[in-house]
């Protein structure tokens, strides 16, 4: 068994616990409403409504694509102008672009990470490179944004998001390019992430050894079979030392 020279995390209930609460969610619709009446001179009443029909419309479209276990990547900018559109707003590409932002932001505000999990992925990096390959339909500058602003992204030889390259995992494709990016062969990386379908059977498929982490999810599977199970991240160090 090859030594263990990098290493790919997921992102989402992995590294942090990813979600937008109530009170983000509101405000970013609130300056959404605003824009949205400035520029289609239009007045949105309710913004419960709103939320409901926008945010909750490409969640329920995003979800629904994810549970049949579609391959393919929606593209975010097409559910919002198609989701708005059904609703008589018909916007500029330029407004369209701000309310996907604004959209965004109730994640950025919702979304912190654990001193101690800094701590171990800078211990880390001093050790190997290390990426992050994510299943996210937002968009992946914004994506790295949050990845900058919570001390991620510095950390990180580079990232990889579905909504960039076209597909999700477990398709191969994705993971292909995340080690190619790293410069590393898959039978010497190691993959940490919470899925088992996902993240341990399409990494296994193209070769890496994998760690099943219950920090944050805790998914019980007998047709999937990781090389390690951790219950915090803190393990990581040790655990990696005996798949070495």
């Amino acid at each position: 068994m090859a030594a263990v020279r990098a290493i790919l995390f997921d992102y989402g209930h992995t590294l942090v616990d990813f979600r937008r609460t109530e009170e983000a969610l509101r405000e970013a619709y609130e300056h959404i409403r605003a824009r949205i009446e400035a520029t289609a001179y239009m007045e949105v009443h309710e913004l419960l409504d709103l939320i409901e029909r926008v945010a909750g419309g490409v969640d329920r479209m995003v979800a629904e694509s994810y549970q049949a276990r579609r391959m393919e990547e929606l593209d975010l900018p097409t559910l919002f102008r198609e989701t708005l559109a059904g609703i008589g707003f018909n916007l500029p590409e330029d407004t369209l672009a701000h309310i996907i932002e604004l959209d965004h932001s109730a994640y950025s505000n919702s979304i912190t990470v654990e001193p101690e999990m800094l701590e171990i992925l800078t211990s880390l990096s001093g050790r190997f490179p290390i990426g992050l390959v994510s299943n996210v339909s937002l968009l992946p500058h914004l994506m790295r944004g949050d990845l900058d602003r919570l001390g991620i992204g510095p950390l990180l030889t580079m990232s990889v998001f579905s909504s960039e390259v076209g597909v999700r995992k477990p398709d191969p494709r994705i993971f292909e390019e995340a080690l190619r990016r790293m410069g590393a062969a898959a039978s010497e990386t190691v993959f940490v992430g919470d899925r088992l379908y996902d993240d341990v059977s399409g990494a296994q498929a193209v070769g890496m050894r994998t760690v099943q982490t219950r920090q944050f999810r805790q998914e019980d599977d007998p047709t999937y079979a990781p090389d390690a199970v951790i219950e915090h991240l803190r393990e990581l160090p040790e655990m990696l030392r005996g798949l070495d």
